[in-house]
């Protein structure tokens, strides 16, 4: 495809930047190849997070429903309340981006408006709110499930009578353990499924502000 064909192809995208030479519309097309290449893999990852957190919650639902036998009629709302936020919050982020187009005559507004998007969602997954409060809360949740379920018929007077120094010194290392894993591994899940495809974008879109210059 010589010069004069990438102009017309481009023509909507270039008609108010007739002075670009070949170097600059070919910079162009690049960009916009990079873009498309690092938001396909942002909403290939959004969907691959919603299915298999999906499935993870219908199967815990499940398995509560079948081995809670206490307090079953508050515990199994609060789970589906407290999961049910967070997956719609990231159904909400994948939306957005799922309709995001980067398209050649509005490259440059695709480009902020996709950054903004997942920037957004990169940003709350990276929060002391999501490091320090919501997981905890999430371990400590799960570790109070498991004394339920493993007390049976017990009361929660019962089961704290029954919790003695070494085994709640065990619950506490559990915990802390548990966390110095989680976060690490959260903040390397997030990097590599959103943070590191947000710098590409980034770049992207500092290549085009370049060119315009």
């Amino acid at each position: 495809m010589d010069f004069n064909d990438i102009k017309n192809v481009w023509k909507n995208s270039f008609e108010e930047e007739g002075h670009l030479n070949k170097e600059e519309i070919e910079a162009k097309l690049k960009i916009k190849g990079k873009s498309n290449t690092a938001l396909s893999k942002v909403k290939r990852n959004f969907l691959f997070e919603l299915i298999g957190g999906g499935s993870i919650f219908l199967y815990f639902m499940i398995w509560l429903s079948i081995n809670l036998t206490n307090y079953k009629i508050i515990i199994i709302p609060f789970c589906i309340l407290f999961f049910g936020l967070l997956i719609s919050f990231s159904w909400r982020n994948y939306n957005r981006i799922r309709k995001t187009v980067i398209s050649p005559d509005q490259l440059k507004p695709a480009l902020k408006q996709t950054i903004k998007d997942i920037e957004r969602y990169v940003n709350f997954n990276k929060s002391s709110f999501t490091k320090f409060i919501l997981l905890p809360f999430a371990m400590i949740f799960g570790l109070g499930l498991g004394l339920f379920i493993g007390a049976g018929e017990k009361e929660i007077s019962e089961i704290i009578s029954l919790l003695e120094n070494n085994e709640i010194t065990k619950i506490i290392i559990v915990f802390v353990v548990g966390l110095g894993i989680t976060i690490p591994l959260s903040q390397y899940l997030n990097k590599k499924m959103y943070k590191q495809h947000l710098d590409e974008l980034k770049q992207c879109l500092k290549d085009f502000e370049e060119i315009e210059e």
